[in-house]
């Protein structure tokens, strides 16, 4: 048994249809990247929040330390105000905000390791992971870009880098957050090139379809059964 962790991008594939239904916790019929391995886990999930919700998550839970972790990270910004303690969406009026979620992506990390002594590897989800910083910490990685893959699956010829645009629009038009230059144009780009993706099937409301849950499982799951393995031995 492992533990499969992240936030809704590990909830489940995502189509119009259940795109509104049961977005906090997994619903009956609800199939997600996990479901398409053989082996048996336990979800810890903390949709629409950051990576430091689904580590109190996980910290509740009391699960052994030797129990493995597979983890889909998600958006550093979305933890900008516990880190910071700060207004929790100022990163998105700042000019520097690519520099910021940096330094977020190492301080959450290096929470996660103070806190927790599982082994757990990540992999790229709304926020593309760090592999340097990673292992710097202990940790291992699967696909450092769930987000690339799917770019280079479509031969994007324009797509960067994966992060999280999406709550730079939700901030905007819920919380009334103008963003900053440096936001706005990254969003902008970004959001045309999952439009793109929607045409292709591959993205539904800022997350991967089941398409894109069965097909990236299939090319990671070799990936994800030998660090399984090499748990145990």
């Amino acid at each position: 048994m492992y533990i499969f962790a992240g936030d809704s991008w590990a909830l489940k594939g995502f189509t119009d249809l259940n795109y509104n239904k049961g977005n906090q916790q997994p619903l009956p019929g609800d199939e997600r990247l996990a479901d398409h391995w053989p082996w048996p886990y336990q979800h810890c999930l903390a949709p629409g929040q950051g990576n430091l919700a689904c580590l109190d998550r996980l910290v509740a839970m009391r699960v052994p330390v030797d129990v493995p972790v597979v983890w889909i990270w998600t958006e550093p910004g979305r933890d900008y105000g516990r880190v910071r303690n700060a207004p929790p969406h100022e990163w998105i009026e700042r000019e520097d905000i690519f520099s910021i979620r940096t330094s977020l992506n190492h301080a959450i990390m290096s929470e996660i390791r103070d806190r927790v002594s599982n082994p757990i590897a990540f992999v790229g989800g709304l926020s593309d992971v760090d592999p340097l910083l990673a292992h710097a910490f202990g940790f291992d990685v699967l696909c450092p870009s769930w987000q690339q893959w799917i770019a280079t699956r479509l031969d994007s010829k324009w797509f960067q880098h994966g992060w999280g645009a999406s709550d730079v629009g939700w901030r905007m038009h819920s919380d009334n957050i103008t963003p900053g230059r440096a936001a706005t144009f990254a969003w902008d780009e970004q959001i045309k090139e999952w439009c793109w993706w929607e045409e292709q099937g591959y993205f539904c409301h800022e997350h991967p379809t089941p398409r894109a849950n069965a097909e990236f499982a299939q090319y990671l799951q070799p990936k994800v059964e030998q660090w399984l393995k090499n748990q145990i031995s």
